[in-house]
């Protein structure tokens, strides 16, 4: 009966994680300055020490490089393609659909190969996930990784940028081109 409460708390906790990112990905957000900049700290912080384990095997920052610079490509794109609504509860920012897929693939095929790697690891009981270390003996998961920071480091910045020139009375232009109807969009 233990057995398979082994598998099944990991797998409730992934899969609501999993529901929770779909759902914060795709689709328009609330722009919200303490979460972007908890979320910039925490992202920012995490690439530093991820970076800095890397000394241990210097082979592996050719994974980092490639990382951060599909990440700042993935960014730069989003951040073109981002668009701002004002709704009444605020501003609210959505960037293109399959930017937002991209990102989210990673994510979720990030942690689809951990798991897969784990489970079908000789001894799973020897590997730590909780180990920032495990990040870096295998470059390929570190690369990913540091697409995703790369990414929300720069796009975060430039929400939190972007989020001080909105004024929540200025009247703009919405897709049909009609001036002052609800909700307003903005480039």
């Amino acid at each position: 009966m233990q057995d398979w409460m082994h598998y099944a708390i990991p797998i409730v906790f992934i899969g609501f994680f999993m529901y929770r990112r779909t759902k914060r990905t795709i689709g328009f957000q609330k722009l919200s300055k303490g979460r972007l900049r908890f979320r910039l700290t925490l992202f920012s912080v995490l690439g530093i020490a991820i970076f800095l384990l890397g000394f241990i095997h210097l082979i592996h920052f050719i994974g980092y490089l490639i990382g951060l610079a599909a990440g700042a490509g993935l960014g730069l794109t989003a951040i073109r393609h981002t668009r701002f609504e004002h709704r009444s509860d605020g501003w609210y920012y959505r960037t293109h659909l399959w930017i937002e897929i991209a990102v989210l693939v990673l994510f979720l095929g990030r942690i689809a190969y951990r798991v897969a790697f784990i489970a079908l690891s000789a001894d799973p009981t020897s590997m730590n996930p909780a180990d920032p270390a495990q990040f870096t003996k295998d470059p390929v998961t570190a690369g990913v990784f540091f697409i995703i920071v790369s990414y929300y480091i720069l796009f975060f910045s430039y929400l939190l940028r972007e989020e001080t020139k909105l004024d929540p009375t200025t009247t703009v232009s919405n897709a049909s081109g009609s001036e002052g109807s609800s909700p307003q969009t903005v480039k």
